[in-house]
């Protein structure tokens, strides 16, 4: 074994899909020593109304940086354990990187899940940053960040020795690194969450048997997100009324019904009826998806699937959208030119969907090497790829 333990590091408690997005079955089946640092208490000092799955994996909370020092230092072969960070790369966990860098622990991460957001929506975000720290506490942000800085340039912060990789820009989904970053990090090949469920489960029996367009919801209006950070967004009120006059259009235009795949939040659909009695589907997007005839979508991250089944798709905004969550329209019109697909907006009321002839097989392939998967390992799962690594 190249590795006999494996410690899995995050600031929030275990849940069960971190415990199995991160493959902690597969390890301890094969007789390494897995464990679950949570070190919610020492960057959240507030209660928390989170899961708490502990019982999956041998759980140790930590409450302060000396006990995770001392933890360290009760390891008996650190050169063999191997370290995985379940955290963003940016100036908070400096202090628990710098006893990791002290103990000369082997850091590990996983890139992965991301997609090409618009250049002009990172600038904005910088933007609103910068903004938020004039106005609020500026000065203590610089500070933490020049000193992070710092302590990466000095060593005393060390960069990773090992990242899991899904696709060539996976690295992106890391945090406040560049490329550059990871130079000298050993990289191992692997795929997207995403990616892994279409391996899983694609060549499946169609769950619907006629011809459909699917459309991707994202709950847009309805998100928990969006009351919980206080996102500005488009009112369900003119969303769904818009949004259902289209799908009239459309399947009138094409002689087929829309079909919904619901987002796994979307808890009101199960109660209410806002896309005026069309099949709302949950838990079978890939499904869903592979027997489609083509797919709707704003900037769902399931675009992840039409993209691997070679599906048209169909990318759709609206006046509401734009004046409301400008990030979402601007993606919608980078998801359509990164994938050579068309867009339109689906609240005017006239023309007909100029769908495109045929996928351009080129940016498809762009797309997924470079966010889902690699040539090497497009047909094996993470979880085959990660056991064999830590063997």
């Amino acid at each position: 074994m190249r590795f006999n333990k494996v410690i899995y590091i995050r600031y929030f408690p275990l849940t069960y899909k971190i415990y199995a997005d991160f493959y902690m079955k597969e390890a301890t089946d094969i007789g390494l020593d897995v464990e679950y640092w949570d070190l919610t208490n020492i960057f959240f000092k507030s209660e928390h109304d989170m899961e708490d799955s502990s019982h999956l994996c041998k759980t140790k909370k930590l409450n302060s940086y000396k006990e995770v020092d001392k933890q360290i230092n009760e390891i008996k072969n650190i050169s063999s354990t191997l370290f995985i960070s379940i955290m963003t790369f940016e100036p908070r966990i400096s202090r628990l990187y710098q006893i990791l860098t002290k103990n000369n622990c082997i850091l590990s991460v996983f890139g992965r899940n991301m997609f090409p957001v618009a250049e002009n929506v990172l600038k904005k975000q910088k933007l609103i940053r910068k903004i938020k720290k004039v106005k609020f506490i500026s000065l203590i942000n610089y500070y933490k960040s020049k000193r992070f800085n710092i302590k990466i340039k000095k060593g005393k912060i060390k960069k990773y020795d090992i990242v899991f990789m899904g696709g060539t820009l996976g690295w992106k989904g890391i945090g406040r690194i560049s490329e550059k970053d990871i130079e000298s990090s050993e990289i191992v090949k692997v795929n997207s969450d995403d990616y892994d469920t279409y391996l899983k489960l694609k060549k499946n029996v169609p769950s619907i048997l006629e011809d459909y367009i699917l459309f991707l919801d994202e709950y847009l209006p309805l998100h928990p997100d969006v009351k919980l950070f206080k996102i500005k967004n488009v009112k369900p009120e003119n969303y769904y009324p818009e949004l259902c006059r289209y799908f009239d259009r459309i399947e009138k235009q094409f002689s087929m019904p829309v079909i919904i795949a619901a987002h796994p939040k979307a808890i009101r659909y199960k109660t209410e009826d806002f896309f005026e009695g069309r099949k709302v589907v949950f838990g079978k997007t890939v499904n869903l998806t592979e027997h489609s005839n083509f797919v709707l979508a704003h900037d769902s991250t399931s675009i992840n699937f039409p993209v691997v089944f070679g599906k048209k798709i169909q990318f759709i905004s609206s006046k509401n959208i734009m004046e409301g969550i400008i990030s979402v329209h601007e993606n919608v019109v980078s998801f359509s030119n990164y994938l050579g697909c068309n867009y339109q907006w689906f609240d005017e009321e006239a023309g007909r969907v100029e769908l495109i002839d045929e996928i351009n097989i080129l940016k498809y392939d762009n797309y997924k090497y470079n966010y889902q998967t690699w040539k090497e390992t497009e047909n094996m799962m993470t979880s085959k790829i990660f056991i064999n690594f830590l063997k």
